[in-house]
């Protein structure tokens, strides 16, 4: 839902440019009686959505990606347990050490998978054997 509004705010922010034309164009430049040709709004319009064009495909991905750091960036990666799980532990993900809770009992050296991170804690669960 957060990416939803992500997307519908950018898009926002790329068409003010034409928004705000069209209302000088045809709210105050009629208001001082000044008429200018349709073909020269037509023009302009035809450079602002080539920008807008030019500009959303430059930042759309940016926009779309998920987080690389933090630990929103951790859930779903597989680590190995540091120390032995009980609650509380240490787990190892892409050689950094991340403080973790867990339902249920882990042994050092055994894989685990994040699946939530809360306060400064990452959730984990039991990850697949090496057999799998």
């Amino acid at each position: 839902m957060v990416m939803y509004w992500k997307r519908l705010g950018a898009l926002l922010v790329v068409l003010l440019d034409e928004i705000a034309f069209t209302v000088f164009f045809f709210g105050v430049l009629p208001a001082f009686n000044v008429y200018l040709p349709l073909l020269l709004y037509i023009c302009v319009m035809a450079i602002l959505v080539g920008k807008d064009i030019i500009v959303v495909k430059l930042i759309w991905n940016i926009i779309l990606k998920p987080p690389r750091v933090g630990q929103e960036a951790m859930i779903g990666k597989i680590g190995i347990a540091f120390t032995d799980i009980d609650s509380y532990g240490i787990v190892r993900i892409d050689n950094e050490l991340w403080k973790v809770e867990s339902g249920g009992p882990v042994k050092k050296g055994e894989k685990v998978i994040v699946k939530d991170a809360n306060g400064l804690f990452l959730q984990v669960e039991p990850g697949p054997s090496d057999e799998e």
